[in-house]
């Protein structure tokens, strides 16, 4: 007689009941001295899983096999996206939606911004000097007002739209290190040599601090046309700001 399907155990001559614990096997309940006994029922033989067991290898309820992706990891040795930038002389591919902005036509915003600035504020400052018989303090204020003025154009224009107005004739914009444009801080930082103006007018400090103007804007030049993003070193120094050809 079976039972569920499955052929009775062996009885045991020197077991009273002929099963483990005298008796018969229950069914149903928790593993006993039956199933250990004789572990055909309930238990992998040979390395056989029973039915309905985990097999070996499988994904168990969902979960990935040992050695497969794990959840949208990326494999060891796979191309990693823009974790690494290009290094010098290569693009760094954080920057792939816009061409960076060459040289010259940076400078050309430049110098059209300095006129646009520089303009109205010597036109301003010869009429002070004139009201005022040609103060020397007249002249120091007058300095160190177009230095502020200047440093806050570039400052504003670039965080609130992006652009100066000789950098939108120009078709470039600013991108900030995470796209879009540049903070108040980031701005601020990338100018920051522009207010180098403000000490002019204060005698030999005034002179050091146009040499010092001078210098940065060498280097600028120079750290553009040698890295591959374009950007200068006030650009790292702005924490990865980039000019965009639009």
């Amino acid at each position: 007689m079976t039972t569920g399907g499955y052929p009775p155990p062996p009885q045991d001559p020197h077991v009273p009941g002929g099963y483990p614990g005298g008796g018969s096997p229950s069914y149903g309940g928790t593993p006993s001295d039956y199933t250990q006994q004789f572990p055909q029922y309930g238990a992998p033989q040979n390395g056989v899983p029973q039915y309905g067991a985990p097999q070996y290898g499988t994904p168990q309820n969902g979960a990935p096999q040992f050695g497969a992706p794990q959840y949208g990891a990326p494999q060891y040795g796979a191309p990693q996206g823009d974790q690494f930038g290009g290094g010098p002389g290569f693009p760094d591919p954080h920057f792939g939606t816009g061409t960076p902005g060459q040289l010259l036509p940076r400078l050309g915003a430049r110098i059209i911004d300095g006129l646009i600035v520089g303009i109205p504020m010597g036109i301003l400052t010869a009429i002070m000097l004139l009201a005022s018989g040609g103060s020397g303090f007249v002249n120091f204020f007058m300095t160190v007002v177009s230095g502020v003025v200047a440093f806050g154009y570039w400052t504003y224009m670039e965080s609130t739209h992006g652009a100066t107005f000789g950098k939108k004739l120009l078709g470039l914009s600013v991108a900030g290190p995470a796209g879009g444009n540049p903070t108040l801080e980031q701005a601020a930082k990338r100018n920051a040599f522009v207010a180098l103006q403000i000490l002019t007018g204060i005698p030999l400090l005034g002179f050091l601090a146009g040499l010092l103007s001078f210098a940065a804007y060498i280097g600028i030049a120079v750290t553009i046309e040698q890295d591959g993003n374009k950007q200068g070193f006030h650009d790292k120094f702005a924490g990865g700001t980039q000019v965009r050809k639009s």
